[in-house]
């Protein structure tokens, strides 16, 4: 058995600095994947209004199929953040079809450049969630971080603390803590789970909302 020693503190702080330098890096990447949602759907409605407008001056491309994409894409993203992510890259690689359509409507080269690099935004915030989901913050600090709570945790165990219940309960405190920190990590590190798997995803509702907005401004015209 071990004897409590300033070394105790030394260990469990450099322990709990490592974790928290390794959280706050994956919690940007988190706080990142909460952008990207409200950016994708406000680049998708962005570009219906534009295309809208420049239907009234040329009205020979097919708005409305032009706009039934766009639902399908906010669609597909909100399924492909989790799953079936090459749908959304398809669908969005599709609008180019329509593109070729104002060109040949007479639609300026301004207002498709414009449309074009909107569609480039999108793929932008698809591959970067894509990125997001599967690279996680430097590995091996996740191999360290699991090694060190390992080792405290069994330090801990086998410290001598007196009154033994009292040193019970700190040690139980701590370990909770470390390991709860560990599997925050491991939670934030992928912002999109399955669906219902945990209560920290980030929320999509800002897409199903827009695709609702974009049925209600067809339904309307």
């Amino acid at each position: 058995m071990f004897e409590p020693t300033s070394l105790h503190n030394s260990v469990i702080s450099s322990v709990i600095f490592v974790i928290g330098f390794v959280l706050s890096a994956t919690i940007a990447d988190y706080k990142e994947s909460e952008r990207i949602p409200a950016e994708f759907a406000a680049t998708i409605e962005n570009m219906y209004e534009d295309a809208r407008a420049t239907h009234k001056t040329y009205p020979k491309f097919d708005l409305a199929a032009f706009r039934g994409d766009l639902i399908d894409i906010l669609a597909a993203f909100r399924a492909g953040t989790r799953i079936n992510r090459k749908g959304t890259r398809r669908e969005i690689g599709e609008l180019n079809d329509y593109f070729t359509e104002m060109e040949t409507a007479g639609v300026p080269a301004n207002f498709i450049v414009k449309l074009k690099t909107q569609q480039a935004t999108l793929l932008k915030l698809l591959f970067r969630v894509n990125y997001i989901q599967r690279i996680k913050f430097i590995p091996s600090a996740f191999i360290l971080i699991r090694s060190l709570v390992g080792l405290v945790i069994i330090f801990l165990i086998l410290t001598n603390i007196e009154p033994f219940y009292g040193g019970l309960t700190l040690t139980g405190m701590l370990t909770f803590i470390l390991v709860y920190m560990m599997i925050l990590i491991q939670t934030v590190s992928v912002p999109f789970h399955d669906a219902g798997k945990t209560r920290d995803d980030v929320s999509l509702f800002l897409l199903k909302e827009t695709r609702k907005h974009l049925k209600n401004r067809g339904e309307t015209e």
